[in-house]
């Protein structure tokens, strides 16, 4: 086979042109790493392809009172809201049992004993988050305001889904089996969040609507 030799000036071309290349391919490399940096620097920046709609509407809450987490009759407390400033009889008869710990009752347990009820929102809200607990079952957060949310867990079947915009005693769903004490089968721990912190819902209960709503 005949040996063919190159000619002087092609091994210098393909040197420009490799160079040449590494350059630009740096260059636009730098160019989209900047424009990923200054979106993730956004804290609003999500990921295209994670992207969810989840975002509720704001509701107006134009109720005058506040209302039971329930509308049916024979619903009765199964554990109150441990209050630190109760005495000492009431505070033990709202601690909560479990795996041979002895918990603070953050909400009010209801029951109605062999019968199941129906859970309905204490007020006008939006559904913001349904999660399901090892212990507490299906929970559900319903959002009144900025400041307010209420939390209802234990629930055994949900009839809302996130994003849905309820009115006041709308059923949310209905109660359910509570892993706690002795157990119960038909129960609902109902809970109030109010500027991050947990509130005694007996207390909520009084509480002037406008005041709370701003």
């Amino acid at each position: 086979m005949k040996k063919r030799k190159l000619k002087n000036w092609v091994v210098p071309a393909l040197y420009v042109f490799s160079i040449t290349i590494i350059f630009v391919s740096v260059v636009l490399i730098g160019r989209v790493m900047s424009v990923n940096y200054e979106k993730a620097a956004d804290n609003n920046y999500v990921p295209d392809s994670i992207v969810q709609d989840n975002e509720a509407p704001v509701v107006e809450v134009t109720n005058d009172k506040i209302a039971y987490p329930y509308t049916m009759e024979g619903v009765e407390v199964a554990k109150n809201f441990y209050d630190s400033k109760a005495s000492e009889e009431e505070q033990v008869k709202s601690l909560i049992f479990y795996k041979n710990t002895y918990m603070e009752n953050t909400g009010v347990l209801y029951t109605k004993g062999d019968s199941s009820f129906e859970v309905v929102s204490v007020l006008d809200g939006n559904v913001t988050s349904i999660t399901k607990d090892e212990i507490l079952g299906n929970v559900v957060e319903v959002t009144h305001s900025t400041e307010l949310i209420t939390i209802y867990h234990c629930l055994g079947e949900v009839n809302v889904k996130v994003g849905d915009s309820i009115k006041q005693n709308d059923v949310i769903g209905k109660s359910g089996k509570v892993n706690v004490d002795s157990g119960y089968e038909n129960a609902m721990l109902f809970e109030v969040n109010y500027q991050g912190k947990i509130l005694n819902p007996n207390e909520f209960y009084k509480m002037n609507v406008k005041d709370l709503i701003k």
